[in-house]
């Protein structure tokens, strides 16, 4: 039995793909039977979730790592970040109450926030920042948490550094330009094309190279970086040349969101790092601080109703968006209603 309950609907509605392939055909919105909740977990009724390009891959590669197949027997569910509310909570779970406005990120292996409910391991929940409402927090999970251990947990930032991150007007590089703006990084480079600069600039980049007209390589100086960090955009950066040129001999490090690529030192003794973000409350913590300080914002690039889920789909596989896309699950009505 769960420690504390709401009134929750013995079904709900979700989005599931029952094959491989294009994810715009393949997705379908379902009706679904409650799950019983495990004693470590919570379910959250969903107020908006964040669309990633991870979402799409799953349907249209996830056939060259997953370890199963989806069938419509047991279809597999969509959807890694959430902002929402606590309808229930498990026997051991005390940290977290009926009630409370959460966000978080879920694990790779426990997808399912493209749906009206979610069911997620406590250890993974945080309150949502005060300063966000639901739509912005949504946004803020994978991306934040991406960006933060990147550049802290693999990245080793630390007050002085110098950093170039390749990718500036992504969601990832959004917020990894403002995170290590307010960890201390003496100088920000980010790259971009030229329709972003000034969005890139808006930031908190010191210097955005727009990679239509220049170089990055051969715009900054040598062995004068302390930390690349590649939103996925240029991983072959770090074997062809360029990242060895500006990354300080001994102490630099390389650090890219393209997975499953490992670790390697260069001969010069700068270091690479490819790494899968694990979902964690501590770090978003330590996002929701800096968010209610003032010092990190969400941008958003589009919004989109729960039934067009497909039209976000179309926005994050046009690899144009400038910010977050967001589907709100809840509309702003019914969530001041709630409130």
């Amino acid at each position: 039995m769960s420690a504390a309950t709401t009134k929750i609907p013995d079904t709900f509605r979700a989005y599931v793909f029952e094959r491989y392939g294009d994810a715009l055909q393949n997705i379908k919105l379902v009706s679904l039977p409650q799950a019983p909740l495990s004693p470590t977990h919570v379910r959250i009724k969903t107020h908006a979730f964040g669309v990633n390009p991870i979402d799409y891959k799953l349907v249209e590669v996830g056939h060259r790592f997953l370890p199963a197949e989806p069938t419509p027997e047991k279809p597999f569910r969509l959807g890694f970040d959430v902002a929402g509310t606590v309808v229930e909570t498990g026997a051991e779970v005390s940290r977290l109450k009926v009630g409370d406005a959460v966000y978080a990120m879920t694990s790779f292996d426990a997808t399912g926030t493209f749906a009206e409910y979610v069911a997620l391991a406590a250890e993974f929940v945080a309150a949502k920042p005060a300063a966000l409402d639901f739509t912005h927090a949504a946004g803020l999970p994978v991306a934040g948490e991406t960006s933060y251990q990147g550049l802290v947990t693999h990245g080793k930032l630390a007050p002085g550094h110098r950093v170039l991150v390749l990718g500036g007007s992504s969601a990832t590089g959004a917020l990894a330009i403002q995170i290590a703006k307010a960890l201390g990084a003496a100088h920000i480079a980010a790259t971009t094309s030229t329709r972003n600069v000034a969005l890139v600039r808006s930031f908190g980049a010191d210097e955005v190279i727009d990679y239509t007209q220049e170089k990055w390589g051969e715009v900054l100086a040598a062995h004068s970086v302390d930390l690349v960090y590649d939103c996925g955009v240029e991983p072959q950066a770090w074997r062809g040349g360029d990242a060895q040129k500006v990354l300080k001999r001994a102490t630099g490090v390389f650090v890219t969101t393209a997975p499953h690529l490992g670790r390697e030192v260069a001969a010069g003794g700068s270091a690479f790092v490819s790494f899968l973000t694990e979902p964690s409350a501590t770090v978003l913590d330590t996002l929701s601080a800096l968010v209610d300080a003032g010092k990190l914002v969400v941008p958003i690039d589009s919004v989109h109703a729960f039934e067009h889920l497909h039209d976000a789909l179309k926005v994050q596989k046009s690899h144009r968006a400038r910010g977050k896309i967001i589907v709100q699950v809840v509309d702003n009505a019914e969530e001041s209603a709630s409130e």
